[in-house]
């Protein structure tokens, strides 16, 4: 049997063709596909980089006793570099008590006696310039200081030429480079007294200890 359309051509249905569709689809299956593609690779980096993790704690688990014992000895190292400096400090600043009694016992003349040497320490002030952070200014400051000081005391006869002053003792010390290089004069007190009957002087010398001095250096000879 045969159909005939008789409607106006603008009132009959439109054919629609379903490629548009079979494309979406395809399209959408291939967007899928590729993010379930992008996906299982991304799981793999993740599971690749967890596996290399592991294997580094694992390592880092490994070489941990090493670590502690880097650690432990690093601070070891730093409290014997501090011990190191406070020796040294010590050591460059120490005074053998037995050849300075040696030195006293040398520069000391025949008329002199001793009833005392002793080595002290004591507190005194100082006018330092300091600055002050909080003005940006040089200031002048009294600060307390520790000074230590060798004691001689005793008494002095009439000597040989008649007289009982302690002048050639002291003059004997600042003369002496090893003993005016460590040691200053700083107060003498003299008294004129009597010992066992005899006319003598006492005196009670203070020394403050200094900084070691370097000994001059020869001049070197021209003609070498």
């Amino acid at each position: 049997m045969i159909t005939v359309n008789l409607l106006p051509y603008h009132l009959r249905p439109i054919k629609r063709t379903p490629l548009p569709y079979i494309l979406s689809v395809l399209i959408l299956v291939l967007a899928i596909g590729a993010m379930g593609s992008l996906w299982v690779y991304t799981q793999a980096g993740i599971v690749g980089k967890r596996a290399e993790l592991d294997r580094h704690k694992k390592e880092l688990e490994g070489l941990q006793a090493i670590v502690d014992e880097f650690k432990r000895l690093t601070k070891q190292q730093m409290e014997l570099a501090d011990k190191i400096a406070i020796i040294q400090d010590i050591v460059s600043d120490r005074v053998i008590w037995s050849r300075q009694l040696f030195n006293i016992s040398r520069l000391t003349p025949d008329n002199f006696w001793y009833s005392a040497i002793t080595e002290k320490e004591r507190s005194t002030q100082e006018t330092k310039t300091v600055f002050n952070k909080e003005t940006g200014k040089q200031e002048t400051k009294a600060v307390t200081v520790k000074q230590r000081v060798l004691e001689l005391g005793g008494y002095v006869i009439t000597g040989s030429d008649g007289s009982n002053d302690i002048y050639p003792l002291t003059f004997n010390m600042e003369q002496d480079p090893e003993f005016a290089g460590m040691f200053q004069l700083s107060l003498p007190k003299l008294v004129d007294t009597e010992f066992k009957g005899y006319r003598v002087r006492s005196f009670n010398l203070e020394y403050l200890a200094t900084e070691k001095k370097e000994p001059p250096k020869k001049a070197e000879d021209p003609k070498k």
